[in-house]
C-alpha cells in the first residue's frame, strides 16, 4: 500500500509542474511578482489582484484582444470586450460596474498611446493607493 501512495504522490507532483503550460486569460500582478495566470473569470481575478494590492491584467498568449476606437477595453468573464474607452478612469468604473478588467488596448498605429504607467502612477505621485 505504501508504493501505491509513493506513485500517486510522484503522479501529482508531475501534475503539479504541468499545470502551468494551460495558463488562464486573466492574470494577477503585483510590482513584486510576475503575472500568475490562474483565472477563467474576471471578477475572481479582479478579486484576488485586490487582496493582494495588485491588478488584474490579461493574458495575452491566451486572449487576444481587438482594437476599438478607444485606449481602453473592459472585458467582462464571457471573454467580451468593449475597446471604446478613451481614459482609464472610465473603464476602471465601469469594470467594478460590470465585475471586469480593464487593460490597456493593444498598440496601433497611432501616435497617443495608453498610459503605461496607470498601475504605479498613483503610488509615486502621491495620489493614494489605486482601488
Amino acid at each position: 500500500m505504501r508504493a501505491w501512495n509513493q506513485r500517486w504522490l510522484r503522479v501529482m507532483g508531475l501534475l503539479a509542474v504541468i499545470q502551468p503550460a494551460a495558463a488562464a486569460p486573466y492574470c494577477v500582478q503585483t510590482e513584486a511578482i510576475t503575472p500568475q495566470c490562474l483565472f477563467y473569470d474576471a471578477a475572481s481575478c479582479q478579486a484576488r489582484a485586490k487582496q493582494m494590492g495588485g491588478y488584474c491584467s490579461v493574458n495575452t498568449a491566451e486572449l487576444h484582444i481587438a482594437p476599438g476606437i478607444g485606449h481602453y477595453c473592459l472585458l467582462t468573464s464571457g471573454n467580451v470586450s468593449n475597446c471604446f474607452y478613451p481614459d482609464a478612469e472610465s473603464c476602471e468604473g465601469e469594470a467594478r460596474r460590470q465585475h471586469g478588467v480593464c487593460v490597456a488596448v493593444p498598440a496601433r498605429d497611432e501616435s497617443s498611446t495608453a498610459d503605461p504607467y496607470r498601475h504605479t502612477r498613483p503610488l509615486t505621485v502621491g495620489g493614494g493607493a489605486r482601488n
